[in-house]
């Protein structure tokens, strides 16, 4: 074989060589605390949810639902926004849209408690006890028996469980 060939073989498989090393290397692990602190709302961006909550109570739906969005844009890690654009489409007869955004703000922050209670309460509300049962089982797991979401969510379970 070629001096010059080999010689472009055995690079190319020191460079493919180093680039896998260095890619299936460990990573360094991210700072837990700045990860939380960017996905959520900074103090500055807070006005959003407060300036929703308000156009909802003013019977503002689409100014509520862009300030919604708006935190959600500004902390798209925090499940706040996610969980309280669900409540108002909870609020406004819209479970369907409720629904994706429970599981959004699942998605943000695995076993984040309302977004399970308000998808308990859903299922419920819908006749699928199993889902909702599910639900309550990753709460009491999660948060315990004493968390307001888990009694809550066993609360409509019992007083639905009478034929």
């Amino acid at each position: 074989m070629n001096r010059s060939l080999l010689g472009i073989i055995l690079a190319a498989g020191l460079t493919s060589s180093a680039a896998w090393a260095a890619a299936s290397a460990p990573q360094k692990p991210a700072d837990a605390e700045s990860d939380s602190q960017a996905a959520q709302l900074k103090p500055q961006d807070m006005h959003f949810l407060t300036d929703a909550d308000q156009a909802a109570k003013a019977g503002d739906s689409d100014g509520a639902v862009q300030l919604y969005h708006s935190a959600i844009i500004y902390a798209p890690g925090d499940p706040v926004p996610y969980e309280r654009l669900a409540e108002f489409y909870v609020h406004s007869n819209r479970p369907e849209q409720a629904q994706r955004y429970f599981t959004l703000a699942l998605d943000a922050q695995p076993a984040y408690a309302p977004a399970l209670q308000g998808l308990a309460l859903l299922d419920i509300a819908a006749g699928n006890r199993a889902a909702a049962q599910a639900q309550h089982d990753i709460l009491l797991h999660s948060c315990g028996a004493k968390c307001p979401e888990t009694a809550q969510v066993e609360k409509a379970l019992n007083s639905r469980s009478a034929p």
